[in-house]
């Protein structure tokens, strides 16, 4: 039976229809994209501004354009990611473009992270700009005490000719400052005021062995002049630079007490000069301990620390440690924290290479006593032979001992050392 002329036509229809869906589905497949494939587009949109709104599939082009959190990347873009920022950009993936930047290195095609330049939330720093102080401006208090004014000038009547530094006003005003100082901007006060340091000074450094029988420790004059001088530096680096810029003209000035220097008075009393096991050994121990207890401080300072060494600092410290009487065993744990925390643990600040500048010495030369005894390269010797005498003493010297023996410079031993 024929098939009518209807059908005829509809199947020629069909057949058209299907070659030319196949041929354009090839030429599609073959050719490079041109551009992201077409979307119905969905928009996303936080505001009610419809300029704002922006397609929930990224349509990329042959530029580079931001892509949003919350937008889809399609598969086969080139993409750049700022890892200062977080910020995504993206392109149509070009197979013949090159990034001499990347040349040698290994490239996901994926994704290719691109650092920025400089940090864009740091500010950058001009050539010539101060060096940044962590501490900034030392702010006034809301209240100033106003019985500092008149403590600061009642201590530096003790400069006077007439001054015994045993009044009540004198004790009173004495307390005033030490309540202060612990406060930074008093520190800072206390040490601007020349005079008044010079007096704080006098005061630490006199040794009026009277004083000391008929006054308890804790309420003497250089008692609490050493907890204002220690209170007022420590942790105050402000302070500490203010003293390190009046220094040469404070500690040229004479006390009333001696014909030396405030300068000599101060590193001259390190050294221990009772005889051991007398009367005088106690006392001279506590006067020892206030001198300590400001040094501490001060050796922060580079231009302190410096001139310590130059005058036989070291040496006076090892004299300390070389005390074998009890009354003795506190300070030499403070020394050995001292000389840990300024020249050898870098962990609390301590600036390497300072001291020991030399290698260790020979035990024989060690063992001959003053002064080739008290050389820096005879610290071992020493701290050995301690730390085996008592527990007590093992607790601060072997610590001591370990980090010494890390920061000596290994240097071979001189001739003269052999």
């Amino acid at each position: 039976m024929g098939s009518s002329p209807l059908k005829i036509l509809a199947r020629a229809a069909l057949t058209v229809f299907l070659v030319v869906f196949v041929i354009t589905s090839l030429a599609s497949a073959s050719s490079p994209p041109s551009e992201s494939p077409s979307v119905e587009t969905e928009l996303i949109c936080h505001t009610d501004n419809p300029a704002e709104c922006y397609p929930k599939v990224f349509s990329a082009t042959e530029e580079f354009q931001v892509v949003h959190d919350d937008q889809d990347l399609p598969i086969g873009l080139h993409v750049q990611l700022d890892v200062q920022t977080g910020q995504k950009k993206a392109k149509l993936y070009d197979p013949k473009e090159e990034n001499p930047a990347l040349e040698g290195l290994p490239v996901d095609r994926a994704v290719v992270t691109v650092d920025s330049e400089a940090p864009r939330d740091e500010p950058q720093v001009p050539p010539g700009a101060p060096a940044y102080e962590p501490v900034g401006i030392v702010k006034e208090p809301r209240e100033k005490n106003e019985d500092f004014t008149q403590a600061l000038d009642t201590v530096k009547e003790y400069l006077g000719p007439n001054s015994s530094g045993q009044s009540d006003s004198f004790n009173q005003a004495l307390e005033i400052l030490e309540d202060l100082s612990h406060d930074m901007y008093y520190g800072v006060q206390i040490t601007q005021d020349t005079e008044a340091l010079q007096a704080l000074f006098c005061l630490l450094t006199s040794r009026n062995v009277a004083q000391t029988e008929a006054t308890p420790l804790t309420e003497r004059p250089d008692f609490v002049a050493s907890l204002i001088l220690a209170s007022s530096i420590r942790n105050n680096k402000p302070a500490l630079q203010v003293v390190e810029d009046s220094w040469d003209s404070v500690m040229s000035k004479q006390c009333k007490s001696g014909s030396q220097s405030l300068k000599s008075d101060l590193y001259n009393n390190l050294e221990p000069q009772s005889e051991p096991a007398s009367v005088g050994e106690s006392t001279e121990s506590d006067f020892v301990r206030l001198n300590l207890a400001v040094l501490d401080g001060l050796l922060k300072s580079p231009k302190i620390r410096n001139e310590f060494l130059e005058n036989d600092g070291m040496k006076n410290f090892l004299r300390i440690l070389l005390r074998s009487e009890n009354v003795w065993e506190s300070r030499k744990a403070k020394v050995a924290r001292i000389v840990s925390d300024i020249f050898l643990d870098e962990d609390v600040g301590a600036s390497l290479g300072v001291w020991p500048s030399k290698g260790s010495s020979d035990d024989s030369i060690c063992a001959k006593g003053e002064p080739e005894s008290l050389e820096e390269g005879c610290w071992e010797y020493h701290l050995k032979k301690i730390s085996g005498s008592t527990q007590d003493a093992a607790d601060w010297s072997e610590p001591l001992l370990a980090m010494l023996k890390q920061r000596r410079p290994s240097t071979p031993r001189s001739r003269d050392e052999l």
